[in-house]
This record gives structure tokens, C-alpha cells and sequence, in this order.
């Protein structure tokens, strides 16, 4: 089928049906090699012109694609239907506690200048929250504390406080009390050496502070290992550095023979006597002088509220992110109470969050399977302020599997730079979300400009030209813009912030209504009484009735070796018991008696004092007089409750009787008093 002259339209319609009626029979002809070779040079010509101008066009993207994103649709994609298992961010955006559901950490920095809101805005919002977290927060000047300890303690959080502003208000914390290892003794020493040297020092011969380093561990290691319980703790470590002497004559100092002696017992390869033999064999000026920097170093500590402060421990850290007692339920808000004018005493707060971040990993990766039954946030107001483990960005780029979680405050980027300054990057790195809260210095303004990133914009110009053959044109193009450009950041509205939350566009909201929150009064600031703290109240009591979650706690406990005694009652036993007498365990007398235990120094009675009268008073005396340890006052509370007379209460609370022994005694006399 092909022209041929004279044929119209007509005939190549019937070829056509005749064709389309036998399409497979063989119509070829003289033409039909010059139809396919032409058919093949169209397409080649066709291909060729549609791959060369192929082009990679984006309208309205060529110079960036930054817009800012409705608050409200990024609180449906991140917010968790129970509103106070959010973080609050601003006004109308949450971020929920529930990592798997919005694959984002919970690492929060805060940047904003002082006055910007940072406290009111961000930490007081999120206390009120009563998430299901544990919250550790710095408080400069006891603000936070006041204003909602009440409402945490109101809803069954645990409160601690590590007071230095107030002293008197302060529960114990002795460092002794976590040390697990030998390694836990260089760590805290490392960390004490650290927090106690000026940062802009210049810096000396390592000679001194490595030699002061062994000395001071020779010194913790004795306190450790040869020390009773309750004498772990910095007043013996001050006591024995104030045996250290270097005499003229070469003659021994008391710690040199009390090391003397702990080698006769022990050997020569015990680790404190080798870390000892270190430093004094040295010459006897250098020895002075190391003697001499490290009673300087820790000169602070020769203050009774401090003493007082280190002499036991009331934080119980290994609880905050697994409940209180072991029970994966209730929570703890341990407040760290700095002075902002002062800073002599900060290192013991560094010591604490070494403690605590080492404390926390322990638990979780030895005990449950790497996480933690309880989120656990630290909020560091004053960030720049709080000394901190010098590996702290290590941890806060691995906290997150542990279950624990940082908020960040800072009021500009230099103080980080400051502190990090070749790994300051890593802070907001590691941080998935970023609230600023407006400040005024110009690193920031740039940091947070080119973070939001550059849009594309159109692009409008005119012009006109006078004279007798004059014109006018307008023309019309687009270029990019930075969604805010430094200047603009620095003139954020003051009831204005800006988030930058991983993998989504920037926000631009309002600050949260920390007033209108359903708890807001409850706290200080909406009309509750403020909160004084009372660190009496952390006394545990030496008899407790346990869930069967914490019972397992406290088993495990006892299978490491530590100092639990757990008793096992049936009804019929408890309330066969008379009730306690309560001349001798009165509140009144128990809070009389723990103030005598934890003044400086408890003074034995007097020789020449008047013998007293009775056996129960001779009972109430002992028990003033002498320090137990639970177990044994578990006991001797016991055996008080089933009505054994004080004569005989008297012979088993002898203090050389161990727990077990005293068991063995009551279960004797409770059974003469039920024959009787």
C-alpha cells in the first residue's frame, strides 16, 4: 500500500480495510524499504532532540525551599494523645515522650539571652507536666525548688536536695557510698582534681597534679577498703591527711605508720599501699609539697555544713531511673541548689552528675537489658556554670538508649564554644530539638539564620528610560532569601520563639502560657505555699513494707554483698505484736536522735555522769549512743514490738552482735515472752 498517481482518498480507504482485514499476508513492494528506512531516521532524529533537551527544572526551588511550617500540624505529627506525656516547646507544639513513636531524641537545647524566659517558658512548664520521668535540675538560688517542690512532692515524686546555698536544708550525699571499683576511685579523683583547678590556670609541670592524683587515690583507697561503713566518707579522708608530715629527722608521720601497719596485715601489694609507696618515696621537699597542694586542694571541705553534707548519703542515685525502692514506678526530682555569685563549692555538684551519669549507665546496661524503667531528664539551667564529666558529649550523643535525656539551657552560643572548643558542634548535634528563645549576641543571630535555611522568592524589577524615544520595562524573576536573615533573628518578638526540630521546617510560635496550665497553681507562683524542703524526711525508716517489685530490688541488693536485712512476717506474727513504747521511738525522739547522729562529731557520755535508773532508759541512751546498722535496729524494733522486756532487749543490742546473731536472740526471747 503506497501512492501511486491518479488514486484518490477513496481508493487508500478500501486498500486500508483490505490491509487491516489480512494484516499478516505480504504486501511488500518497491517503496517499502525507503518507508522503514525513513520511519528509522524520524525516530533516531526524535530521540536524539528529546534526551538533548532534557533540562533539571524545580519552579519556585531554584535557590532553596525553606518555609516556615504551621505549629499545629507539627504538633499532630509529634504530640502524644496524652497531653502530659509531651514536652512542651511553645504554645501549640509537643513533643512526646515516646522516642519510638516520633524517632526523635528527647535532647532539648535552649538558647536565650538572660530575661528571655528560659526558667518560666521552658523549666516550669515541663516540671508541671509530671511526665513519666525522673527530673534532676539545676537550680540557681533554690528558685525552682521553692516554687514547685510542693506540687512534685504533692503528685509522689521523691524529693533530694543538694543545697549550697542553704546548707542546713541539704540531704547527705557521700561520694564513698557509689564506688564500686578500684576504677571508680580514679574517677572520682580525676573528677575532684578537675573541678577544683581553675579553668584559665595556666598550666604547670603534670608532675604535680599527676603525683597529687596518686596521692589522693592512695588516701581514698584506704577510706574504701579499710575504713568501717559508716567512717567512708571525706571527714576520714581529711582526718588521715592531717596525719601527713615530713620531719626533718626522717622519722615516721602517723599516716606513715598507719600504712605500716595496713602492710603488715595485708602485704605490700594492697592497691593503697602501692599507690602510697608511690608518692612518699620520693625526696622530703617534694613530698612536703605534694603533702601541702593536696590539703590545699581540698581546704574547702574543712567547713562543718559541708562535713555534715558528705558524712552519709540520702541522694540514693541508683533509684532515680528505677524508681523509688526498686518499684519502676515512682519518680525522683533532685534539685541541685547553687549559689550564682559563688562558686567555691561547685565541684561537688560535678561530682554529682559524674556519679549520677555513671550511676545511671551501671544500672541500665548490668540490670535492665541497657535501659532504664524510668526516663531520667537532666535540666541544666546555667549549662555554662554546671562542671561536668569531661566526657559529657560522649554521653549525650549515647544517652539516649539508656532512656535518659538532656535539656539544654544556654544563653548563647559562645559560652558552649567556650567550653567545647573543638567539639562544640556536638551539643546541638546531638540535640534533635533547638527552642530560641530571642538574645542579642551576633553569633548566635548567624548560627540561627543560616540553620532556618533560604527560600526561593519572586522577583520584581522596573525601569524607564526619559527622553524623545523613552521606554519602560518590568521584568520578572527569582532569587533566594534566608527565611530570617541575622538582623531579623535578633528582632524576634519578645513573645515569640523560634524550633528547629530534626527533619522538619523551621517554626516560628509563641512562647507557652506557662499560666494557663491546669497545675499552675499549685506552685509558688500561682498562689501555693512555697515549698521548705526538709531533709529529715529522707530517713528511710529501718522497717519497710516492700511491693513484690521492690522486694526482688532489694534481694538482688543483698545478693551483691550490701548491707539488707529483709524480714519475713506472716499476719499472725504482725499482729500479735504490741505496739512500740512511745517514750523511746516518738517522732519527737527520732528526729532528736538523727540530729545527734549527724552533727560533726558525736561526743560519748561522760565518765562522771550519773548512771541512769531504769532499763528503759538505759535502752533509749544505747540506741542515742551507739550506731546501728538497719539490720540490727530492724531487729531491735522488732523485739520492742513483741514485748521482750528491756533487760533482755539490753543484752541483744549489744553492738557486737551482728544482725543474724540478734535474729537468733529475739526469735529466743519471743518465745519465753509468749510461754510467760
Amino acid at each position: 500500500m503506497c501512492y501511486q498517481p491518479g488514486k484518490d482518498i477513496n481508493y487508500f480507504l478500501n486498500r486500508l480495510d483490505q490491509v487491516m482485514a489480512a494484516p499478516f499476508a505480504n504486501y511488500w513492494n518497491e517503496t517499502s524499504l525507503k518507508a522503514i528506512i525513513l520511519g528509522i531516521f524520524v525516530y533516531v532524529i526524535g530521540m536524539v532532540m528529546y534526551v538533548t533537551s532534557r533540562k533539571n527544572y524545580m519552579p519556585g526551588q531554584e535557590f532553596g525551599t525553606a518555609v516556615f511550617a504551621d505549629p499545629k500540624k507539627v504538633a499532630k505529627q509529634f504530640a502524644d494523645k496524652d497531653e502530659h506525656n509531651n514536652l512542651i516547646l511553645s504554645q501549640n507544639v509537643r513533643l512526646s515522650m515516646n522516642t519510638r513513636k516520633t524517632r526523635r531524641n528527647l535532647n532539648v537545647l535552649v538558647i536565650g539571652g538572660s530575661g528571655a524566659g528560659k526558667t518560666l517558658f521552658m523549666v516550669k512548664p515541663n516540671l508541671l507536666q509530671l511526665s513519666r520521668a525522673s527530673q534532676i535540675i539545676t537550680d540557681p538560688k533554690g528558685e525552682i525548688l521553692r516554687c514547685c517542690g510542693g506540687m512534685l512532692k504533692a503528685h509522689g515524686y521523691r524529693i533530694r536536695v543538694l543545697n549550697l546555698v542553704e546548707m542546713e536544708q541539704s540531704n547527705g550525699y557521700n561520694p564513698f557510698r557509689y564506688i564500686r571499683s578500684e576504677t571508680d576511685i580514679v574517677k572520682l579523683v580525676t573528677n575532684l582534681i578537675n573541678n577544683t583547678t581553675p579553668k584559665n590556670a595556666q598550666p604547670s609541670d603534670p608532675f604535680w597534679e599527676k603525683a597529687e592524683s596518686l596521692y589522693l587515690q592512695a588516701i581514698f583507697l584506704y577510706v574504701w577498703q579499710e575504713c568501717e561503713m559508716e567512717k567512708r566518707n571525706f571527714r576520714m579522708v581529711l582526718q588521715l591527711l592531717n596525719e601527713a608530715e615530713v620531719h626533718a629527722d626522717g622519722s615516721p608521720s602517723d599516716l606513715d605508720r598507719r600504712f605500716r601497719r595496713l602492710e603488715r596485715k595485708k602485704g605490700s601489694n594492697h592497691p593503697a599501699l602501692i599507690q602510697y609507696n608511690k608518692v612518699v618515696r620520693g625526696a622530703g621537699d617534694t613530698v612536703r609539697s605534694i603533702i601541702i597542694s593536696a590539703n590545699a586542694r581540698l581546704g574547702l571541705l574543712q567547713n562543718p555544713q559541708i562535713l555534715r553534707i558528705l558524712d552519709h548519703d540520702e541522694m540514693e542515685i541508683e533509684e532515680i531511673g528505677i524508681g523509688v525502692d526498686g518499684d519502676r514506678n515512682r519518680k525522683t526530682a533532685l534539685f541541685c541548689v547553687t549559689p550564682d555569685s559563688d562558686k567555691s563549692y561547685a565541684f561537688l555538684i560535678g561530682m554529682l552528675y559524674s556519679q549520677i551519669f555513671q550511676e545511671l549507665y551501671y544500672q541500665a546496661d548490668f540490670h535492665y537489658n541497657g535501659k532504664l524503667p524510668i526516663n531520667v531528664n537532666f535540666m541544666l539551667d546555667e549549662f555554662a556554670n554546671v562542671p561536668l564529666p569531661d566526657d559529657y558529649c560522649s554521653l549525650l550523643s549515647t544517652m539516649r538508649s539508656r532512656n535518659i535525656s538532656c535539656t539544654i539551657f544556654i544563653q548563647n552560643l559562645a559560652q558552649i564554644k567556650a567550653l567545647f572548643e573543638k567539639t562544640w558542634e556536638t551539643i546541638p548535634g546531638n540535640c534533635d530539638s533547638l527552642v530560641y528563645l530571642g538574645g542579642n549576641e551576633q553569633s548566635t543571630h548567624k548560627y540561627i539564620s543560616e540553620s532556618l535555611g533560604k527560600g526561593t522568592i519572586d522577583k520584581k524589577s522596573s525601569g524607564e528610560t526619559k527622553g524623545r524615544q523613552g521606554s519602560s520595562s518590568r521584568n520578572y524573576d527569582v532569587l533566594g532569601r534566608e527565611l530570617l536573615t541575622p538582623d531579623e533573628t535578633r528582632k524576634l518578638d519578645n513573645s515569640e520563639c523560634i524550633l528547629l526540630i530534626r527533619g522538619c521546617d523551621p517554626i516560628i510560635d509563641k512562647k507557652y502560657n506557662t499560666f494557663a496550665h491546669s497545675r499552675f497553681s499549685e506552685t509558688e507562683d500561682g498562689g501555693a505555699a512555697p515549698y521548705i524542703h526538709d531533709r529529715m524526711a529522707a530517713q528511710k525508716q529501718a522497717v519497710q513494707i516492700l511491693s513484690e517489685e521492690s522486694l526482688d530490688y532489694y534481694k538482688k541488693k543483698k545478693e551483691q554483698g550490701e548491707d539488707v536485712q529483709i524480714v519475713e512476717l506472716s499476719f499472725d506474727e504482725i499482729f500479735s505484736y504490741e505496739p512500740i513504747p512511745k517514750k523511746i521511738f516518738s517522732e519527737e525522739e527520732l528526729k532528736e536522735n538523727q540530729k545527734k547522729r549527724t552533727v560533726e562529731e558525736v561526743r560519748p557520755p561522760k565518765k562522771t555522769e550519773k548512771p541512769v535508773q531504769t532499763e528503759e532508759e538505759k535502752l533509749s541512751e544505747l540506741l542515742e549512743s551507739h550506731v546501728y546498722n538497719e539490720e540490727q535496729l530492724g531487729e531491735i524494733m522488732l523485739a520492742i514490738g513483741a514485748g521482750i522486756s528491756y533487760d533482755k532487749i539490753l543484752q541483744m543490742a549489744d553492738t557486737k552482735n551482728s544482725a543474724e546473731k540478734m535474729k537468733e536472740i529475739r526469735k529466743k526471747f519471743t518465745k519465753e515472752t509468749a510461754s510467760d
